[in-house]
């Protein structure tokens, strides 16, 4: 093992992902171990099997990790879980201070690195930012509302700027979607972008459209609405009207970051709903604004997947950091 050579680990509600990388930054595919969540006690623990599963005699002392939710402190709480990440722990395990990221922005350092599979130009050419200067909105669709902004400079300079937009407030650009943000929220707190925009969200919109058409819900899940987008006409209207808010919500994130290069679509969620996504009264409002209608339009938007991104992401985030760009 290099001196050089890093640890990346993934750190989910669900499971731990963890990997080597070389000396550039490259994941070392074949060190890629996937733990239960449930069953490892807690990130250290997770790293001492890793260790052992790999029959090395030390890890690295350069570290990089992602997580959910805000990266802020030295013990940073992984959402949804009773699980902590500790700087001072890890560098006292390991050697050296660790890079820590959202989950998202590795997502969003991965397309520096790479150009990902493009399943879906919807305008324009593919706006990945891999080998193109500008600034891009990268936006993820899964169980919850990923955003982030890139930025690669004319020399190569990348910076990522991670975001909680996904927990701000949803903009609601046509009276359908008022009424359905209206109805979401029942006279309480605003409705959150990341309350329509997600699989719970998506849940939320069929529960609120079976109820306005006096029916019972016959989907339990994101995932059985999806698959019933064919034979439930409730299903498919809560897949238009997710797309519809997704659009929205995306045109009004790039002028807000001021990403007129690109925007990168990604997730579970865009993939299953992409028919609804595709439509073109949906990704009309997009282009909603009336002064800079022109300039949405030009943006080109793509539909992007990418295998192990936060691991990839967690390593060209390394390389930049240590120079190696």
């Amino acid at each position: 093992m290099h001196a050089d050579n890093a640890v990346l680990g993934s750190i989910g509600r669900k499971r731990v992902c963890l990997a080597l990388s070389t000396v550039n930054g490259s994941v070392l595919h074949e060190t890629i171990r996937t733990y239960d969540a449930q069953v490892v006690n807690g990130v250290s623990a997770a790293l001492t099997t890793f260790q052992r599963d790999l029959g090395i005699s030390a890890l690295p002392r350069r570290s990089a990790f992602s997580v959910p939710g805000l990266v802020r402190g030295d013990a940073i709480s992984i959402t949804k879980t009773s699980w902590f990440l500790s700087r001072s722990g890890l560098k006292a395990m390991l050697g050296e201070p660790p890079l820590v990221l959202n989950d998202f922005a590795a997502e969003a350092w991965a397309l520096c690195a790479a150009e990902g599979q493009v399943r879906e130009a919807f305008s324009g050419s593919n706006g990945s930012p891999a080998k193109r200067s500008g600034t891009f909105l990268v936006m993820g669709i899964t169980s919850g509302l990923g955003v982030a902004a890139v930025h690669r400079s004319e020399t190569g300079v990348v910076t990522v700027l991670p975001t909680e937009a996904g927990h701000g407030a949803f903009a609601a650009a046509t009276p359908e979607l008022t009424d359905l943000a209206a109805s979401l929220s029942l006279g309480r707190q605003p409705v959150t972008a990341e309350g329509l925009v997600s699989a719970p969200g998506l849940l939320a919109i069929y529960n609120a459209l079976s109820r306005q058409r006096g029916c019972l819900p016959r989907a339990k899940s994101p995932e059985e609405i999806t698959r019933s987008m064919a034979t439930d006409p409730i299903a498919h209207a809560a897949c238009d009207l997710l797309a519809k808010a997704f659009w929205a919500q995306a045109g009004s994130l790039v002028m807000t970051l001021g990403a007129w290069d690109g925007l990168l679509v990604a997730g579970a969620v865009a993939h299953a709903i992409l028919p609804s996504l595709r439509k073109p009264e949906a990704q009309a409002l997009f282009a909603n604004s009336i002064k800079y209608r022109r300039a949405l339009s030009d943006v080109p938007r793509s539909l992007v997947s990418y295998e192990n991104a936060e691991l990839v992401g967690l390593g060209e985030a390394l390389r930049h950091r240590w120079g190696h760009a």
